[in-house]
């Protein structure tokens, strides 16, 4: 760190600026849980070529930046991650940053100053405890959703007003009958016994002088509602409660605290219950008008009863639970009269309808994602999730949308009282709201709906923890699932915060050993399927989790302090499987699940895959040994990194001098051999050769679960076999990607053959484990980019930028962007008669490589390319 001299700050490159300037924190509330946050910002310029050589962050008081704290000179090309140069924030604490960074032609200007402000960072900040409704807590099935009021006065005008709040079960507060957001379903789902998360509002606009009204419903949601297939209840505790405090600054420096306590009142509304497996019922007639509006009779209610402060409090930092779309489905009358409405895609959300009818009557409405054999709803495959909302009506018309829960959907039926009129029906399409950051389009319109089908999928399961589908009665945090998908993940949107903030309940829930649970949060799972050796509670693939997805992230985003953050729970999972490897250094000890859902496995027993489940166990332990070597030499443990690189190599030995020769048999033990670094280099040729065979063997047909899918194609690719790797993608058989898009998917599906080739659902062989929202096979999506369209991060964050575009079979086109920390990344080509076109744009602050594909002349095997435009024509 230097102070720049004064010949170099009369150095100036007037064509390009800092912008984007942001921290950590995604939530998009107005304060940030973090006292030092991490800094990042990104280039604007024209000039291509650019490059940050340095920086300078200012931190101060006032937007003035009077007496500012400088980071000074500091040496780096990276913009993203960087550490806060001034005292940390204090609770409250108001702070603005602004960067300037130096190019080849000298600094840039001030970037515009972003404000920073802290929430409330200690325990001791809150004077607000939890309440609830006295007579609710107990409860052991669904029942009428408490309502918490209270009334207060502010003698002058607010100028200033923040709301903290959060819940045990999932709220919905207003002031003054206003909501304080369109935020949903907080505060989420997190690992509540060890970590609350809050949200911090401006609420400033809300408040009047004179008598104002604070009010919340709090539901049951995941901290008390349904929860797995056994349909537990009170996980995490026998009531819901309300924690809240708002903070106003008034016009005459006076300040007013609003804080839950035992003076509040409690009662019930309309709502009689809320679950999200079963859904909503609620009964107009009950609703108590004017209840969040200050002026409201509430002596008939219970005074609330006050509990101790949670532990774990902080403020949330991923983006919340919000409706995403609205979309208007095709509705039709059937000859019963149940009004059949189709959104015309699998969906996670509800219906929004417009109903008119007399007082007492009623709507049902039901919702399925597939129809039988009669063009009625399929529930059956719910299992226990009853997804039905209820509503009686209290006369006249009435806008009706259920509350505290949410379906996966395509298909919904109403069913209505005589009298009732629907006039309206809209579909509500609910998720995390995360930026959308990838894009992909090629000539061929079905590998296209593929990728929307996969985007639909990521978007209907990153609702506050990634689920593995939004149907049933299920909803949980598989690793597994996540450790397939999360490339794709962090290429499609925004997911740095949102899978942060999951792997830390991942460390939190770790076992002492190292173990990792199958799903994060961790509940009681009770009976899994009949496994023939002891099953540990965990399993290799799923347990991986904890460190596929912080490479991932890493690779995607570059912030080093969020490798650092996840690698004590990385080191604990390689130690953990380290610990149980035999003596012949292979993990054959434990029942595994497996390549789960191979197409070979029996419907009934999906672990019974075609590879041998202590092989796949075995080179995961391989794999996760790599990534973590990766991640201790970026983050300086050399130790570390040495220690890790060896257990990598002997056991990725000990698995190929045991299982090479039934590795070569299937196509998940070539690819997971290939990509996993297990065979040795002498023998990856025939290797990918025996892939290649596998792959003509079987017509192009896909023959991989969970654990092989994502790696299949990048095997294929690497070791030069493209026209193998086309064949399985455009495949339209069953089972394949094109046959879910030639079936009619919307969404990727839990099995490869869920309907079948006359369009029939094999609920007979597959029983109810059939979910047609489940992301896992969308891995595929990563390769669409990386190798189809050919847009790779070449290091952490897209800093360097790999131009590698693949063309193959009948694809004519393809092209990808990503909207990366640096600036929006693109690469487009198309083939005419003999002519490759390739052109890639890439953001200010990176540089590029361009790999020519095989087959197409171009003067050098590999270019260097600086930022901004490139056009580029090679020939056959």
């Amino acid at each position: 760190m230097t102070t720049p001299s004064s010949e170099a700050l009369r150095a100036a490159d007037t064509a390009t600026t800092a912008t984007g300037l942001r921290t950590a924190d995604d939530s998009g509330l107005v304060a940030t849980p973090y006292p030092e946050p991490r800094l990042s910002w990104s280039l604007a310029s024209d000039r291509p070529g650019v490059l940050q050589h340095a920086y300078e962050i200012q931190v101060a008081a006032g937007r003035s930046f009077t007496g500012a704290v400088s980071s000074g000179e500091v040496e780096s090309d990276v913009v993203t991650d960087q550490p806060w140069p001034a005292a940390p924030l204090r609770s409250r604490e108001v702070r603005h940053w602004r960067v300037r960074v130096r190019t080849d032609l000298g600094w840039t200007g001030w970037s515009e100053p972003a404000r920073v402000e802290a929430a409330l960072l200690d325990d001791r900040d809150w004077t607000a405890r939890p309440v609830h409704v006295a007579g609710d807590r107990g409860r052991t099935s669904p029942g009428p959703v408490p309502l918490l009021r209270r009334e207060f006065d502010l003698p002058a005008e607010p100028v200033s007003a923040r709301l903290y709040v959060t819940s045990l079960g999932v709220h919905r507060t207003a002031v003054n009958g206003r909501p304080v957001s369109d935020d949903l379903l907080e505060p989420g789902w997190t690992s509540y016994p060890n970590r609350l998360l809050y949200a911090t509002y401006d609420v400033t606009g809300l408040l009047s002088p004179g008598r104002n009204a604070l009010s919340a419903a709090v539901g049951d949601g995941w901290y008390r509602g349904h929860l797995t297939w056994h349909k537990n209840r009170d996980v995490y505790g026998d009531t819901s409660a309300l924690l809240a405090q708002l903070e106003v600054t008034l016009a005459d420096g006076s300040t007013v605290t609003v804080a839950t306590d035992d003076q509040w009142r409690g009662g019930y509304g309309d709502l009689f219950a809320a679950d999200l497996y079963d859904g909503c019922e609620r009964d107009l007639r009950h609703e108590p008008h004017g209840w969040r509006l200050a002026g409201f009779d509430d002596r008939a209610w219970e005074r609330a009863a006050a509990s101790p402060l949670p532990a774990g409090l902080t403020q949330r930092a991923h983006p919340p639970v919000r409706v995403v779309q609205v979309v208007r489905p095709e509705v039709r009358t059937l000859p019963d009269g149940t009004i059949a409405v189709d959104a015309g895609e699998n969906i996670t959300g509800w219906l929004r309808l417009r109903a008119d009818g007399p007082a007492g009557s009623t709507l049902t409405v039901r919702h399925a994602e597939v129809l039988d054999s009669d063009g009625r709803l399929l529930t059956s495959i719910l299992r226990g999730a009853r997804a039905t909302d209820r509503y009686t009506l209290s006369g006249g018309g009435a806008e009706l949308e259920p509350e505290f829960t949410f379906h996966g959907f395509r298909y919904a039926e109403i069913e209505a009282s005589p009298g009732v009129t629907v006039e309206r029906v809209e579909v509500a399409v609910v998720a995390s709201d995360l930026r959308r950051i990838g894009e992909f389009h090629c000539s061929d319109e079905r590998v296209n709906a593929l990728y929307a089908n996969v985007v639909r999928s990521q978007r209907g399961n990153f609702l506050a923890v990634p689920t593995d589908c939004p149907q049933r009665d299920e909803r949980l945090g598989w690793t597994g699932d996540i450790m397939a998908f999360a490339p794709t993940a962090c290429a499609t949107f925004d997911s740095r915060s949102f899978l942060d903030s999951w792997l830390t309940d991942l460390a939190i829930e770790q076992r002492a050993d190292g173990a990792v649970p199958l799903v994060i949060p961790d509940v009681d799972l009770g009976e899994l399927p009949p496994m023939e050796l002891p099953f540990a509670g965990t399993a290799a693939g799923w347990g991986d989790a904890a460190t596929v997805v912080p490479t991932a992230l890493f690779e995607a985003y570059g912030h080093r302090s969020l490798l650092g953050r996840h690698y004590p729970a990385m080191r604990a999972w390689v130690e953990f499987t380290a610990d149980r490897l035999d003596e012949d250094g292979t993990w054959s000890g434990n029942a595994q699940l497996g390549d789960w859902l191979d197409p070979a496995a029996p419907p009934e027993d999906p672990a019974r895959a075609t590879t041998d489940s202590a092989y796949v166990a075995t080179v995961f332990v391989a794999h996760s040994a790599r990534l973590l070597a990766d991640a201790a030499r970026e983050l300086g443990h050399a130790d570390d990194a040495d220690r890790y690189a060896e257990l990598h190599r002997r056991t990725a030995e000990a698995a190929w001098r045991k299982w090479g020769d039934h590795a070569r048999t299937t196509q998940t033990g070539c690819a997971l051999a290939l990509e996993f670094g297990v065979v040795p280099a002498a023998e990856r040729v025939a290797v990918g050769e025996a892939l290649a065979a596998l792959v003509r063997a079987h017509d192009g047909r896909i023959a991989t679960g969970f654990l092989g899918t994502p790696f299949v194609l990048p095997a294929l690719t690497r070791t030069g076999h493209l026209a193998e790797a086309y064949r399985l993608l455009l495949n339209t058989e069953c089972p394949g990607w094109l046959y879910q898009v030639e079936r009619g998917a919307t969404t990727m599906w839990e099995r490869w053959d869920a309907i079948r080739p006359d369009g029939s659902i094999d609920t007979e062989k597959a029983g109810t484990m059939l979910s047609f929202n489940h992301y896992a096979y969308g891995a595929v999506a990563a390769w669409l980019y990386r190798s189809v369209a050919g847009l790779r991060a070449a290091a952490p964050g897209y800093r360097v930028i790999e131009i590698a575009p693949r063309p193959g079979s009948t694809l004519t086109s393809a092209r990808a962007a990503i909207a990366t920390p640096y600036g929006r990344a693109s690469v487009a080509w198309s083939v005419d008669g003999g002519t490759l076109t390739v052109q890639a744009d890439l953001p200010p602050g990176t540089t590029g490589r361009f790999l020519p594909p095989e087959g197409w002349e171009s003067a050098q095997p590999l270019m260097d390319l600086g930022s901004g435009r490139h056009r580029l024509r090679l020939h056959a």
